[in-house]
């Protein structure tokens, strides 16, 4: 499908790197969309002129023009039709830049110690086999029990990141925060299948696929906005999750391939794949056991229980300094494998059944 790009208001002055920010429907809400954009167009405006900052309507259908006017210093804001399902608006408005490097950014997250791209820079420079880096995720943090939950859900994948620094691959460049060569990033989104869900997830294995290194760049901070309620918080999983289905089914050679090779990144597949199976089935065999023998089935559930600690321990351990900023974390990680087992199941039951279902009816309709 084609895409038209126009600018609501242009601003481009540089051509080192461009900050994308994709945003649908995001109008709604009239005084958040507009502090949105006074604070994108105060992070421009602080920037090394070097750095531009776009903002990009992907076909949303709530008039967001009536909000973009011509004051902004150095925000730009550019429109791409049809809805594009974030990788069409993102490629469309690639094709319409000269810039070197592409950042990635989301709508509610906020950029910090970008200063440090500098060092970036030159570290991209040096490794032509480098397509890019990711930055340290962080949730905005606050006292609800679901955001301190995320708060140390987020330290162990970023702890999880140093099991890959040798390989220099990792399993996703969270779209969120992350830079890329934008000769490479226009070429692996011609490819992309244009799968939302898992969008972030295709693209860096397609880079990877070809042989492309990445790296962790810990110094550049993306602070998310992250879900509020548990609801929140399950509605999020469903859709990383279902996108998590679609890339591997999408790409199930690659992570073969990278599994007889036994390499980081195809472990870690293995390692999720065991991890899903175990959401869901595990609560129907501990259910079989209690019900064969009280005794048995509770001491299924201890093992289970302590492979879960043994497992998130074993992360921690890798680099405990990404939990530094948390208080109490120590004695919190023992909790996390039964929080993460009470938000999982129930996720993987859903996504797992609606996407199967799905399939038997669009073959009965065939």
């Amino acid at each position: 499908m084609s895409y038209s790009l126009s600018w609501l208001h242009q601003n481009t002055q540089a051509n080192k790197t461009a900050i994308l920010v994709p945003f649908f429907n995001e109008a709604g809400n009239g005084t958040h969309f507009k502090q949105r954009l006074a604070y994108f167009d105060a992070l421009a405006s602080s920037l090394p002129v070097e750095i531009d900052i776009i903002l990009i309507d992907d076909g949303s259908s709530d008039n967001p023009q009536q909000y973009v006017n011509a004051h902004y210093q150095r925000l730009s804001v550019a429109s791409v039709s049809p809805n594009g399902q974030k990788i069409g608006a993102l490629q469309r408005t690639i094709e319409a830049l000269d810039h070197e490097y592409i950042i990635f950014t989301d709508f509610d997250t906020e950029l910090e110690n970008l200063a440090q791209l500098t060092h970036t820079y030159n570290k991209l420079a040096a490794d032509e086999n480098c397509m890019g880096c990711y930055f340290k995720m962080m949730p905005i943090a606050n006292s609800k029990p679901v955001v301190q939950f995320q708060l140390l859900e987020y330290a162990l994948e970023r702890a999880a990141y140093h099991f890959n620094a040798n390989e220099g691959s990792v399993p996703i460049m969270p779209g969120a925060g992350c830079l890329y060569k934008r000769p490479i990033i226009e070429a692996l989104l011609a490819r992309h299948s244009g799968l939302r869900s898992g969008e972030d997830r295709e693209t860096c294995l397609l880079g990877i696929e070809q042989g492309y290194t990445v790296f962790y760049e810990a110094e550049v901070v993306a602070m998310t906005a992250p879900p509020q309620s548990c609801w929140a918080l399950y509605q999020q999983r469903v859709r990383w999750s279902r996108g998590f289905i679609e890339v591997a089914i999408n790409k199930s050679d690659f992570y073969g391939q990278q599994m007889r090779k036994k390499t980081v990144l195809g472990r870690r597949h293995l390692l999720d794949i065991i991890s899903v199976s175990t959401f869901l089935i595990a609560p129907l065999l501990l259910l079989f056991l209690f019900l064969l023998n009280e005794t048995v089935g509770w001491g299924f559930l201890g093992v289970w229980s302590l492979i879960g600690i043994i497992e998130t321990y074993a992360v921690y351990r890798v680099a405990k300094q990404e939990f530094k900023q948390l208080p109490q974390h120590r004695w919190q990680l023992v909790l996390m494998p039964f929080a993460r087992l009470l938000l999982e199941v129930p996720t993987w039951w859903s996504v797992s059944s609606a996407m199967i279902w799905q399939k038997l009816r669009s073959r009965s309709t065939v």
